[in-house]
């Protein structure tokens, strides 16, 4: 199931060229996820949605301070400082991109947070850690880049203990690819091939709680979460519209790839759904 290895060189383009890692540095004060609007709620406040992400991440993972989780695909350690700050966690972050890690220990050392977060190189198929090592786990809008989400939730199962806690937040399409009206297909397919996310070419919102079970998780909630993402979906495709039309006329397409998925999400919206998934490792 899948490409079976991994793909630096795709993950490099996708957040490696200067406009994207620009557009996420100045831009998205470094975080690399959507946001969580309720309802009511402004639409225009995409910070505000960041967190307000973060903190139904710490929320669904439930754990007491102290807990060891485990961040999988940490990018610049954002989500794993938020975990630590305000839900007290002990976070591990595992990212394959070096600039990503040097980053994330950069920032947590400025904010005095490098005793209690940790990053370091690793893909999560095939985690440098002991069975049982950790309380929680989660993938914060990473799994869709997974060659393999069989063999990476079996890893979170893994060096999850008897009882440890696994939340998964992001998007993924409404069915299988091969379902979709011809037309979502052209929408969406170079969309995904775009942006390195051959795990959303292999699990949909139909399967992966499939997925889940077979990795031996008790699946506590699959929570369509899409009302709550798309306002950022909407503010984002507003704001960003018209610069990236000016970029791609005038300028090199190819080193705005992450402010051009801001706005062609927009497109592929009707096909996509945003959950959080909710698991358990049963108790021995």
């Amino acid at each position: 199931m899948g490409a079976q290895e991994l793909d630096l060189a795709a993950l490099r383009r996708v957040y490696g060229r200067t406009g994207s890692r620009w557009f996420y540095t100045r831009v998205a004060r470094n975080a690399r996820h959507w946001g969580w609007t309720e309802p009511g709620q402004s639409k225009w406040r995409l910070w505000r949605a960041q967190r307000q992400l973060e903190d139904v991440l710490g929320r669904k993972l439930a754990l007491p301070a102290e807990s060891r989780v485990l961040d999988a695909g940490c990018g610049a350690g954002v989500v794993a400082r938020a975990m630590a700050t305000r839900f007290g966690l002990l976070v591990t972050g595992v990212d394959v991109l070096d600039f990503h890690l040097a980053e994330a220990r950069r920032l947590s050392a400025r904010a005095a947070l490098d005793g209690r977060t940790v990053f370091r190189w690793g893909d999560y198929h095939e985690l440098p850690f002991q069975d049982d090592e950790f309380d929680g786990t989660y993938s914060m809008e990473t799994l869709v880049h997974s060659y393999h989400p069989a063999r990476a939730l079996a890893e979170f199962h893994r060096v999850l203990r008897p009882g440890g806690r696994l939340v998964l937040l992001g998007p993924m399409s409404t069915g299988p690819l091969e379902e979709l009206p011809p037309s979502a297909r052209a929408l969406l397919e170079p969309y995904l091939d775009s942006m390195a996310m051959t795990g959303a070419r292999l699990y949909h919102a139909g399967n992966l709680p499939q997925l889940l079970a077979a990795a031996g998780f008790e699946v506590e909630e699959a929570l369509d979460a899409t009302p709550y993402y798309t306002p950022t979906t909407e503010a984002v495709h507003a704001y960003f519209r018209l610069p990236w039309e000016v970029l791609r006329r005038f300028g090199d397409p190819a080193r705005w790839l992450n402010l051009r998925s801001t706005v062609e999400m927009y497109d592929v919206r009707e096909y996509v759904a945003w959950y959080v998934h909710t698991a358990v490792k049963p108790a021995r």
